[in-house]
């Protein structure tokens, strides 16, 4: 409630207008002043002051519309204290009335009683008035509007003519317009609107505050006749207020006691309402779901909660299908994935595979009797009525929906018919949830990828050492995010250095972890090894403990002595060194087997160790097999000869420029097509 300006205003009009009425009484009863004329005046300007106070209570009251139960609930409310405040009257006032029945104010203070009763029991009416309006403008039609509009002007016309009571046809007039009043208050039965959508219990509810209301209101219409005190009362305050308060209250007896009837015709389809509104009420909390839920669980969840919901079920499940991979083969299963009053411990220990393969078939599989359960090898299992619907999107098979019930025939065309099309929106929900958090899934990944492609990158080295005697450079892409490639260099003291090129088989992160792991064994065993051979044995045995089965590394490690030009290297398993001097190419190609392959003494019997010595102008170049596997939009490799032939055709420049030569002779050949594996290469040219 709020006080304003406007409200204000309306309060003091009433009240300066009622003074003046309180006024005229006291004199009317002391020099006992029957003017009819003076009296009709009085009765006209009492219309007036309860116009105010109608105004007033309007303005105070909140516009939110409340439930129907709460409506009726202060309906009742307020028609106790209107039945206590009547009942109250004759213990107020003494004197019931004058010889002829009516009643007389005695003194100022039963003068001032009766103006406070008239007003407040105005207000109450008033009040009465706005809530049976709210309850009738519940989904009403515009004729329902119409029809309560014009009984308030009718009562209102009939409670003015009620002053003009002198002529026979003013008479005539006002009885007939109370008559009217009264058959549209019956015809406001069809305007019950609020009944429909009230629950079982609700209605329940609603019968037994109908049941009060026609109690409260029939005995306040009949105590505001004039034969009775309270009636006399308004009588003497104001003739239209007491007849409007008869017509009010009579309106309010007829509308409650033909709710009260409605509503014991209603009981009986509240189930039917219910489980429609269930249904309503499902339907958008699955569209919800769809919209705005991507989790697949929560998706799953809420969908057998509401299948549950709407058929009363005693067990929902769903099935999903699963395609494993087994031996390379793709094996189709289906797992419980959501289960609603049930479990997927107790539904383990039945096979719904025969089930499963007619809703394939037919679309759809009602089961409703303990005969037909026994016939699908489940005669132990705690339902007598069984549906499953597929669930299908965009022509894809991906589960079933169950729901059982412990009665048989419990599903009846329509309640499938409702199943059905909870499966099919489900359907949707469930494979774009999926779709959903597949694509996060791949984006984690890819986040993932990026972020091991630059620790990767961290890993190789940002150049190679040269000097005066000699220059190195190289180049290495991996195919994917990350590679298994490697390459590294080591100063081993003032003179020496060493040079590693690996590939770890395989791809992916798998290898790139392993091409890591390979970094740190280099960094550490080259600095102490005394030789190639010696360095590659230890490796060996570092890595022979970590790869996992159907790993291994190949490697190939030279050992330059920078003042000499000597070259000693170890290849394990790796492609051939290549040692371009003038116009001759040779390929360097010492015995020996990939890191993992054979234990640490078998792999020592096939090592083999070379020494080369190095002339002016002399170029040695080692590489991974991804330069030579590089294939053009025709599918034909590079190729080992091209690379050789490229090699010989570059040696005579420096190590950056056949790095160069070597980078746009690939991209050349490949014209875009991506590489299927990484490339490595390393450059060393002696001066």
């Amino acid at each position: 409630m709020q006080i304003s300006l406007k409200n204000s205003m309306y309060l003091v009009s009433a009240g300066a207008i009622g003074t003046l009425l309180l006024a005229y009484d006291w004199i009317r009863i002391t020099i006992n002043l029957e003017d009819p004329v003076l009296n009709g005046l009085r009765n006209l300007f009492s219309v007036v002051a309860f116009f105010f106070l109608f105004a007033a209570v309007v303005s105070f009251r909140s516009k939110k519309q409340s439930r129907p139960l709460e409506t009726l609930r202060k309906l009742v409310g307020y028609g106790f204290i209107t039945a206590a405040i009547i009942s109250a009257w004759g213990i107020v006032l003494e004197n019931k009335g004058d010889e002829s029945g009516s009643f007389v104010p005695q003194n100022v203070m039963q003068l001032l009683a009766t103006t406070f009763f008239s007003f407040g029991i105005a207000a109450l009416i008033f009040l009465l008035l706005i809530l049976i309006k709210d309850l009738i403008y519940i989904k009403p039609e515009k004729k329902v509007r119409r029809r309560f509009e014009l009984f308030i002007i009718l009562a209102i016309a009939a409670a003015i003519l009620k002053v003009f009571h002198g002529p026979s046809f003013i008479k005539t007039l006002s009885d007939i317009t109370f008559v009217i009043a009264i058959i549209l208050a019956v015809l406001h039965i069809v305007s019950m609107n609020w009944i429909v959508f009230l629950t079982r219990k609700e209605k329940y509810s609603s019968l037994v505050y109908s049941f009060f209301l026609i109690i409260l209101f029939g005995y306040s219409y009949a105590s505001v006749g004039p034969v009775h005190l309270a009636g006399g009362v308004l009588q003497f305050y104001s003739v239209p207020m007491e007849e409007f308060a008869k017509l009010v209250f009579l309106f309010l007896t007829i509308y409650f006691s033909l709710a009260f009837v409605v509503t014991m015709f209603h009981i009986p389809t509240s189930g039917v309402f219910e489980k429609k509104k269930r249904e309503l009420d499902s339907y958008q909390n699955l569209s919800k779901v769809i919209t705005n839920v991507m989790d697949t669980s929560e998706v799953l969840n809420n969908t057998v909660a509401v299948v549950g919901t709407v058929t009363q079920a005693n067990k929902v499940w769903i099935e999903l299908r699963n395609g494993n991979h087994e031996d390379g083969n793709t094996v189709e299963k289906f797992e419980v994935s959501a289960t609603h009053r049930t479990s997927q411990y107790e539904l383990s220990a039945f096979d719904f595979s025969q089930i499963r393969n007619a809703v394939q078939e037919k679309k759809k599989m009602i089961v409703q009797n303990v005969e037909d359960f026994a016939k699908l090898d489940l005669k132990d299992f705690p339902a007598k009525s069984l549906l499953a619907v597929p669930l299908t999107a965009h022509d894809d098979f991906i589960g079933v929906l169950y729901a059982a019930h412990d009665m048989p025939f419990a599903f009846d065309e329509e309640e499938i018919s409702t199943v059905s099309a909870f499966a099919d929106t489900a359907a949707v929900a469930i494979q774009n949830s999926l779709l959903f958090m597949k694509s996060l899934e791949n984006e984690r990944l890819q986040h993932e990828l990026r972020i091991a492609h630059e620790m990767q990158l961290k890993l190789l080295p940002t150049s190679l050492p040269s000097t005066e005697k000699f220059e190195t450079d190289f180049l290495a892409f991996p195919a994917f995010e990350v590679g298994g490639d490697y390459i590294d260099y080591s100063v081993i003291d003032d003179r020496r250095y060493a040079f590693v090129v690996g590939d770890v088989s395989g791809k992916g992160t798998s290898a790139a972890f392993y091409m890591a792991y390979m970094k740190g064994v280099f960094q550490s065993l080259s600095t102490s090894a005394k030789s190639p051979s010696e360095f590659m044995m230890a490796a060996n045995e570092a890595v022979g403990n970590t790869l996992q089965k159907n790993f291994f590394i190949t490697l190939i490690y030279v050992m330059l002595d920078s003042q000499t030009g000597e070259i000693s290297l170890v290849r394990a398993g790796h492609t051939p060194g290549v040692l371009i001097s003038g116009k001759d190419c040779r390929l360097i190609r010492p015995a020996g087997v990939g890191l993992g392959l054979e234990q640490s003494k078998d792999f020592g019997k096939h090592l083999e160790e070379e020494k080369i010595i190095l002339k002016h102008g002399d170029t040695l170049v080692f590489y991974t097999d991804g330069a030579t596997d590089q294939r053009d939009p025709e599918g034909q490799e590079f190729g080992e000869q091209r690379l050789y032939n490229l090699l010989k055709e570059l040696s005579s420049g420096t190590a950056t420029e056949i790095k160069g030569g070597i980078i746009r002779a690939l991209a050349e050949f490949s014209q875009g097509t991506d590489a299927v594996d990484d490339t490595t290469v390393l450059i060393l040219k002696w001066k």
